[in-house]
């Protein structure tokens, strides 16, 4: 845990995006490549969305994810940020266990496709538990200027229960 809220931290997503780090390192793999926090990965392995699983569920939960990059249109000037790659509610906990892509997809997976000149871009992944629940989230009418700390306010969610982060640039 102290290596994953460090890792937040450093990349400035705690405080900035999100209050506090989450509880867990959800394990990602795209492409046959297990993601590491703060890794740097290139865009061609991330075209199609990643295989997620948490082991340790608690499976009578439903659970939500969602991908944000808080770097569009780059770090210096993230005009359109944070932009929603994906956002996939209402997950039963037997796929998140088995990481079966299931769920209630609101914004289908849309890959890191960093600009020109725009350095390295921040994608994060976050994944929520809410217990005995299940959220309503309206598909967003579009992927510019989404707001986690807004979200996460509105659908009452708290902190992550789990979640990751790699770096890309423009190839």
């Amino acid at each position: 845990m102290g290596d994953l809220a460090a890792a937040f931290a450093q990349h400035e997503i705690t405080p900035k995006i999100i209050p506090n780090a989450p509880k867990e390192r959800l394990h990602l793999v795209w492409d046959g490549i297990q993601v590491e926090p703060g890794m740097t990965l290139s865009t061609r392995n991330t075209k199609n969305a990643p295989r997620f699983n948490l082991k340790g569920a608690d499976p009578e939960s439903t659970y939500s994810l969602l991908m944000i990059d808080p770097d569009n249109l780059s770090r210096k000037n993230p005009s359109v940020a944070e932009w929603l790659h994906w956002l996939v509610t209402n997950i039963p906990a037997s796929n998140v266990i088995e990481g079966i892509n299931g769920g209630q997809h609101q914004m289908a997976y849309g890959s890191p496709a960093p600009g020109p000149r725009t350095d390295l871009h921040r994608y994060v992944i976050l994944m929520w538990e809410h217990q005995g629940r299940r959220i309503n989230v309206p598909k967003p009418s579009s992927r510019a200027k989404f707001n986690v700390k807004q979200f996460i306010e509105k659908y009452q969610l708290g902190d992550p229960i789990a979640g990751n982060f790699f770096l890309a640039q423009h190839e």
